[in-house]
């Protein structure tokens, strides 16, 4: 192994298991949320709990400009998502926008409002910021998408900061010391999110203590520290996806990378600030922390973080920190084949793996189409629609009928003669089990459950079809599919109604 890239790695993985400190203030992560506000789930910290009730969070959502595209009416946005079953979206907050003519392909992207409709968190006179003045238009717009996301009881991932990715965002920026009269930021991107911007830091300390206390009477957020940190700063860690270049052929698509260690440290540093913030006011909020692409073993959760963030995570995100006491997210997808059941099975392959959130990044919601309903190009780096919508609320209405902060993940629930069977599941064992079953050829299946009556619901995932029997199960009995195709789940429930046969 390279000796840099050995010392580096060792680094990260340091500040990762030794940044907890649980006397920082008194305080332990998600100890002091209300029983209304988002918190981790007291009964099962993989998932979380919202307005007293266990919640998994899962959407189809725009692209993140909903609040600095003055175009874009989140009213009706917001409205959709309600309507439609989601109770998730993802913001971020004015520190960064895409330039119109994009930097990933993307056509009417949300995040790159047309000249003069972007609004800042910060005032701007003759075309240059003054970091030191807050814009009242700009909070009133944010409080005011937050307290509709909450009447359609949506929760909001309130994101804090990005990486910047290219100077043409850079350009953009109000960080930027051509964009603003503070005389900061005369720097490299790459070192904004750093402990090494020079004066900037102080702006940002302003701006992250201004959100959070305009935001604190709230219980439908919770907030996340930087978008993609590993971007701007980051080192590899390991190499994923090296048989399929079908569905990742992009170079990045075969890479984990994290944040490289002076990334964390900033990244711990906006952490510290949250919490000092919220220690003189009357509410705490989590805090995610966006790991990596696809997947890593975390071993500790960071200081202050509940909530650990993949972005077009693979199961083993989930399935390497199930033991980790804190939830796994998957926050974005994207960059595979415009086809439906990618995007589907990904869902159902992660909650059913035990992660609690689940956002796929839905390109059909732009200016003018707020009600998701944009006919998606193809150069448009991800998938959505109502037609992929209505898909993926099958899976919502599925985890409504399973106690499912009550369950544990297990691969092992169904045994099959069919050698090329992936199954991902979650069980209460000996009363309710779910399981989601790709490559399915349709042969028999053994639920490996104790001897008793059970009521067996077979899903068609692709059209929501249900199909219900009660059956003994149990000693080898096996099961056979109604459905062709080879993606189905099943719902095993223990019934009382239903006895042994002699």
């Amino acid at each position: 192994m390279n000796r840099t890239f050995f010392l580096i790695f060792s680094f990260i993985l340091f500040l990762i298991s030794s940044c907890q400190d649980p006397q920082e203030g008194g305080k332990e992560s998600g100890e002091l949320e209300s029983s209304q506000t988002v918190r981790l789930c007291p009964d099962n910290s993989r998932y979380l709990e919202y307005q007293g009730k266990p919640v998994i969070l899962i959407t189809s959502a725009e692209h993140y400009g909903a609040v600095v595209n003055l175009n874009f009416d989140y009213k009706l946005y917001l409205s959709t998502l309600g309507k439609e079953g989601f109770n998730y979206t993802r913001i971020f907050t004015g520190t960064y926008i895409e330039p119109v003519d994009n930097i990933f392909r993307i056509q009417n992207n949300t995040l790159a409002p047309l000249p003069g409709r972007y609004l800042a968190p910060w005032i701007r006179e003759n075309g240059i910021y003054d970091l030191e003045r807050f814009n009242p238009d700009y909070f009133t717009r944010l409080k005011d998408f937050i307290k509709e996301a909450e009447k359609q009881k949506v929760v909001v991932e309130v994101t804090l900061f990005t990486s910047i990715y290219v100077e043409d965002s850079w350009k953009l920026c109000p960080f930027n010391s051509i964009n603003n009269s503070n005389h900061v930021g005369d720097i490299p991107f790459q070192r904004v999110n750093t402990l090494y911007n020079g004066e900037l830091k102080q702006y940002q300390e302003q701006y992250i203590r201004k959100v959070v206390s305009e935001l604190n009477d709230f219980d439908n957020i919770f907030f996340e520290i930087q978008n993609e940190p590993w971007s701007d700063n980051g080192s590899l860690a390991a190499y994923v996806n090296q048989e399929d270049d079908i569905d990742f052929s992009r170079p990045w698509q075969k890479k984990v990378e994290l944040a490289n260690g002076v990334a964390y440290e900033w990244q711990e540093w906006v952490v510290r600030v949250i919490r000092d913030e919220e220690s003189k006011l009357p509410k705490n909020h989590l805090i995610a922390q966006n790991i990596s692409n696809f997947q890593y073993d975390v071993k500790q959760l960071p200081y202050g973080v509940s909530i650990i963030n993949f972005h077009y995570a693979l199961p083993g995100a989930v399935r390497m920190n199930l033991d980790l006491g804190g939830l796994v997210g998957l926050d974005e997808t994207g960059f595979m084949p415009h086809e439906d059941h990618l995007f589907i099975n990904q869902a159902w392959r992660f909650i059913l793996s035990g992660g609690g959130m689940y956002n796929n990044l839905d390109y059909s919601f732009v200016s003018a189409y707020e009600a998701g309903d944009w006919p998606i190009p193809e150069s448009n780096p991800g998938w959505g629609g109502p037609g992929f919508r209505k898909k993926l609320s099958f899976l919502v209405e599925t985890m409504k009928q399973v106690p499912f902060h009550e369950m544990e993940f297990s691969d092992a629930i169904l045994e099959s003669v069919s050698p090329g069977i992936r199954q991902y599941g979650l069980q209460k064992s000996g009363e309710i089990y779910l399981v989601f079953i790709e490559q399915f050829d349709g042969a028999a299946l053994v639920p490996k459950v104790p001897s008793s009556g059970y009521i067996v619901t077979w899903i068609n995932v692709e059209t929501g079809e249900k199909l219900t029997d009660s059956l003994t199960l149990g000693n080898g009995i096996s099961l056979n599919s109604p459905f062709a195709g080879s993606e189905v789940a099943i719902l095993i429930k223990k019934s009382a109604q239903i006895q042994l046969n002699p």
